[in-house]
């Protein structure tokens, strides 16, 4: 019996010891660390000319996250968005006044210095709209959804290219 107690104990401790022994060897980095890193990166990003409302709001979207822009750029940033994509959402073969919308956008983060890509992808997002009784609603329901969309594939690229920055530092 006391065996059994003293090997249970000793799985137990050397577990506990095993676990303190793994996390010791992450690092944590806090957000703040995180923005201080990749700051000087993004300081030196060109976006692209606007051409549509769409454009803007996403320069304004990842103007918002940069903050300051140095204009000695160094790299050079191109996206193109799709065109929201709608489908009605139906349940048991009924269909509702709730619409799904579908918007990707596709990027290249490009050197200046060398025309190299540095990285490049496509980052979808999804968001429902609709369920007001009126034709007006639903069509502006729709306008926000897009609008929305555009803002969350902003932060998205943001952050995809703050992983991309995170791995220049490593």
């Amino acid at each position: 019996m006391w065996c059994v107690n003293y090997c249970r104990n000793f799985i137990a401790v050397s577990l506990v010891l095993l676990s303190l022994a793994g996390l010791s060897s992450c690092s944590v980095r806090t957000l703040s660390d995180v923005d201080l890193t990749t700051s000087t990166y993004f300081q030196h990003l060109a976006l692209p000319k606007t051409q549509s409302r769409s454009q803007q709001l996403m320069n304004r979207t990842l103007s918002d996250y940069i903050g300051h822009f140095d204009p000695d750029a160094h790299y050079v940033l191109s996206y193109e968005l799709s065109s929201a994509s709608r489908s009605v959402l139906s349940s048991a073969g009924e269909n509702s006044s709730i619409n799904n919308t579908k918007m990707s956008v596709s990027y290249q983060l490009r050197d200046i210095a060398t025309d190299n890509i540095l990285t490049s992808g496509t980052i979808d997002a999804f968001a429902t709209s609709g369920a007001v009784s009126s034709f007006h609603g639903q069509d502006i329901s729709e306008d926000f959804a897009e609008e929305r969309l555009i803002k969350l594939l902003g932060e998205r690229l943001y952050q995809k290219l703050q992983l991309y920055f995170l791995t220049l530092e490593v």
